[in-house]
């Protein structure tokens, strides 16, 4: 008996017996269903926000932000730190080499007054590496440069929701701006960006790039835009390679507290974030595989169940092969590809249901759908396990059944 008879044996037995070949395959079809389906859902997840990560700055950004300290500040070191400041920008520059991008950001509120409209918005006092810091991108004129950080020249780039408030289907470059009291002259606009976690939410998260309202830092700190100019709402960096966050981080944060005597700062790192939601998509993907591994053992039972049953229905027949010359590995082969041929057709329906509820519940949840290459090898080795574990002890019975006691059997 060849292999591809022992297969073409297994075949005629699923079609001889539908109902039972239905049974045997269910608990396969749900198991290999829950473990594709609930890792495509999570995978989904965690594509979107990476797609989020990519479209501002990417996952080697760290931005330091301002914060009240926690404990009651005693000594007058404590007492006397001014928080984030332009001096800390420098000081980062010059003592950590992990990281190629340093660009402090100082938010002050200004009345913003143009021909056609007038109304206070947050002004951001930038340098000009902010742009490729969080991956601003311009629909006209210029960003900021290094010559309008070195004189304090009175420019500023807009937005692109700000741009029409303020200068409607104008073309605003070349126009004049007045922030405050001082005349800016509109040199760049960015271009419109938008991004939606699902189909049917409403809120921009890439909305607060269309409201930026940029000026060079010097020229803030040189006509006064608000109170207290060296003070800095935002620290961005960028890593120069994903090595170098071991060591850059946490030198980063002993930077700072040696500076401030106390931390008075909040340190926000992608890559640990990036880890944590890893960490946290593992755990998700645990319990559901343990649910779906828990549905394969119920419907491994039943398999092997049915194959006893199938064994006592076939004694004579297995009598008769091993009389006529049939040794116990043939009919050990036999009967364990007829176990991987059932399952094989739950692991292939249970590939295509699964797949079904990931697009099906992504499509409610609008969100992407995501279906890597290790879900897909997921189906026939879940499938392939459970007809080798479930159906081995049937088929080495089988393979050690006396043909004379078989042959005897009613």
């Amino acid at each position: 008996m060849t292999l591809f008879d022992v297969i073409a044996d297994g075949v005629a037995d699923v079609r001889a017996y539908g109902g039972r070949t239905a049974l045997q395959t269910l608990g396969v079809v749900l198991g290999v269903a829950s473990v594709v389906g609930t890792m495509g859902l999570t995978a989904g997840g965690r594509q979107q926000s990476l797609n989020y990560m990519a479209e501002t700055g990417g996952v080697l950004k760290v931005t330091v932000y301002p914060r009240p300290a926690e404990n009651v500040r005693t000594s007058a070191r404590e007492r006397s730190s001014r928080g984030l400041t332009l001096d800390d920008a420098a000081a980062i520059r010059a003592g950590i080499p992990g990281f190629d991008l340093i660009e402090p950001a100082v938010r002050r509120r200004a009345l913003l007054r143009s021909p056609q409209a007038g109304k206070s918005y947050p002004v951001t006092a930038v340098t000009p590496g902010y742009a490729e810091l969080h991956e601003l991108r311009l629909a006209a004129g210029r960003f900021l440069s290094d010559d309008d950080l070195a004189t304090s020249a009175a420019v500023v780039v807009l937005g692109a929701e700000r741009a029409h408030e303020f200068f409607g289907s104008d073309n605003p470059l070349g126009r004049t701006l007045r922030v405050g009291d001082n005349a800016f002259r509109v040199v760049g606009v960015l271009e419109r960006r938008e991004f939606y976690w699902n189909r049917s939410e409403t809120w921009n998260a890439l909305g607060w790039m269309n409201e930026l309202v940029l000026v060079p830092v010097t020229a803030m700190q040189a006509r006064q835009v608000g109170a207290g100019a060296r003070r800095v709402d935002e620290l961005g960096l960028r890593l120069a390679h994903p090595k170098a966050h071991k060591e850059a981080v946490p030198a980063l944060s002993r930077l700072l507290l040696s500076r401030h005597g106390v931390e008075d700062f909040q340190v926000f790192d992608r890559q640990d974030r990036l880890q944590q939601m890893n960490e946290q998509g593992r755990i998700y993907d645990l319990t559901f595989l343990v649910c779906g591994v828990i549905s394969l053992v119920v419907g491994g039972i039943v398999v092997a169940n049915i194959m006893m049953a199938s064994f006592r229905e076939r004694v004579r027949e297995v009598g008769v092969r091993k009389a006529l010359g049939a040794r116990g590995w043939h009919i050990f082969v036999q009967f364990l590809l007829e176990s991987l041929v059932v399952t094989g057709f739950g692991g292939l329906a249970g590939l295509l249901l699964g797949v079904g509820f990931v697009h099906a519940i992504a499509r409610l949840l609008d969100q992407a759908a995501v279906l890597t290459p290790a879900m897909v090898a997921a189906a026939p080795a879940c499938a392939s396990t459970v007809g080798v574990v479930f159906g081995f002890f049937p088929a080495v019975k089988a393979a050690r059944l006396d043909p004379v006691v078989a042959l005897r059997t009613e």
